[in-house]
């Protein structure tokens, strides 16, 4: 059975991979829309099964009212949001179901667990976070970088540097550094490709769907059953 799906942000680089991805999966991606054709959003979302998005912070108001008012659910992977963003995505998770990640990859979700185990075993150890990203990326640090310093904050109470470089063809890297006087420790993980991306926030939208309303993440889909396809 194929799922219908719409992609917010289908002109940008991770809604043409989404697009790309889709076709060996359960997902059909029915359309999208971009910063020119926004005001279609609604009837979009009528169409829809479930929504994936990957835009900006600043259509987050919109998007979440239109999911609402059509019951969509919504796969939600743009980074750079505010505090009081989150507080609006949780509100709206009460109304509807809602995937949020900063981070769609397998191996991120687990370098979050690696990593708050890490930080109660090295209490004493300086902890530093270095994200790599390409250029064109807006927002700095990363999502994925203030998400993992949140992880270990939120473990053991301690400040967490973090450190961003902007540079060509880089598609994502983030180094997390355990230091003391005796050792040095570091769980590192790189994206190669795009995809591992786009496949994750696939799975997300083929776990989510069908789903009562609530916020859900990566790690309800990793307890889950994490397939291919």
């Amino acid at each position: 059975m194929k799922i219908f799906a719409s992609v917010i942000g289908i002109s940008g680089k991770m809604g043409k991979e989404i697009k790309k991805n889709a076709l060996n999966s359960s997902i059909e991606i029915i359309g999208g829309v971009g910063r020119k054709d926004f005001q279609n959003l609604k009837k979009l979302f009528k169409k829809s099964k479930v929504a994936i998005d990957f835009s900006i912070p600043s259509v987050l108001d919109e998007i979440l009212n239109i999911a609402i008012k059509t019951t969509t659910p919504l796969v939600l992977g743009t980074t750079g949001y505010k505090e009081n963003d989150f507080a609006k995505i949780s509100n709206a998770s009460k109304k509807i179901p809602i995937f949020y990640s900063s981070n769609f990859s397998i191996g991120i979700a687990l370098i979050r667990e690696f990593s708050k185990l890490a930080s109660k075993m090295l209490k004493n150890s300086d902890i530093d976070i270095l994200e790599k990203h390409h250029i064109s990326k807006k927002d700095s640090p990363s999502g994925t970088a203030l998400t993992l310093a949140d992880d270990i904050k939120k473990s053991i109470n301690k400040n967490v540097n973090i450190h961003s470089i902007r540079a060509a063809n880089i598609i994502g890297e983030h180094s997390i550094f355990f230091t003391n006087e005796n050792e040095s420790i570091e769980i590192k993980h790189s994206a190669h490709l795009r995809s591992v991306f786009a496949n994750g926030a696939i799975q997300a939208a083929k776990f989510i769907y069908n789903k009562n309303p609530g916020l859900y993440s990566m790690k309800d889909l990793i307890g889950g059953n994490y397939v291919e396809n």
